[in-house]
């Protein structure tokens, strides 16, 4: 608590606040001081509303903390997806030792998940290093556990759907809304929301699974997508020319080639790659 209390004081003072501006009717300065000053603790409802006297959202607290004490989480570590987009193999199987070894330390059934998440990076970054049953069972059973899906359910979720069963994958995506009615409330959850079901759409059309993309794609459409979500509107278009393709449309061919165009125009590189691979594949198939 000693920690919490120095950044709190850092950004009181950053906003150029007096301890009884900030402390209120909530807590007496003394109090409030000692806090600062890592002498005592506030409850969790005082140490909000003292936040709230600072007009700093507690996200916002959570971020300068983590940010002051450099405490990276792995899951936000740009130098991850800097080391899966180069296939860094030798990276990932660091990180795996290094997980196994705080999991003999803490039986944290989360530390025990992320071993599992790696060793599906490390497929990523080499298909020689199939992804063993076991961790997609970990992974399954721990999504299945969980009532209601947070931040790292879900970057779970997005980052592990390609090697999960696709029986599994459409029962998970019938489900987010339900095991999310909390985390969804928030614009950028909805948003995060979005990109994992329309990467899960993607993976289901890949797989041939007309049935279950035509669902989910009803599912997608009844969220109300934003007009100011242009990324995600253009994603769900392409898949819908892509599921009209599958079931016989030649028409939608056409459609996805203008979204491939409209992703190059807005510099949507990664965006305009997929769609003409998929395009590519389709056509090759004629």
């Amino acid at each position: 608590m000693e920690t919490y209390g120095k950044v709190f004081k850092i950004l009181r003072e950053s906003k150029n606040l007096s301890l009884a501006e900030v402390a209120g009717d909530y807590v007496s300065t003394a109090q409030l001081s000692r806090f600062e000053n890592g002498k005592s603790r506030l409850s969790v409802d005082l140490f909000f509303g003292c936040l709230e006297n600072m007009d700093v959202l507690q996200g916002e607290f959570s971020t300068f903390y983590s940010m002051y004490y450099q405490k990276e989480d792995i899951r936000l570590s740009n130098q991850l997806y800097t080391e899966l987009d180069n296939r860094n193999s030798f990276f990932i199987k660091k990180k795996i030792e290094e997980l196994l070894k705080e999991f003999e330390q803490n039986q944290k059934k989360s530390t025990r998940v992320l071993v599992a998440v790696f060793r599906v990076f490390l497929n990523m970054c080499d298909a020689n290093y199939p992804v063993p049953a076991i961790e997609i069972e970990v992974i399954t059973d721990y999504l299945f556990s969980v009532d209601e899906w947070c931040f790292y359910e879900l970057w779970i979720l997005v980052n592990t759907h390609d090697s999960l069963g696709t029986a599994t994958l459409d029962l998970f995506s019938q489900e987010i809304l339900s095991r999310t009615q909390f985390y969804i409330q928030i614009d950028e959850n909805r948003r995060r929301v979005y990109r994992i079901l329309l990467n899960i759409l993607g993976t289901l059309l890949d797989r041939g699974e007309e049935r279950r993309a035509s669902r989910l794609i009803r599912l997608i459409q009844s969220l109300d997508i934003l007009e100011n979500d242009v990324f995600e509107r253009l994603q769900l278009k392409f898949f819908r020319a892509h599921l009209g393709y599958l079931q016989g449309d030649n028409a939608a061919l056409d459609t996805m080639k203008e979204c491939q165009r409209f992703a190059e125009f807005l510099d949507c590189y990664y965006l305009s790659e997929a769609i003409s691979e998929t395009i590519q594949e389709l056509t090759d198939k004629l």
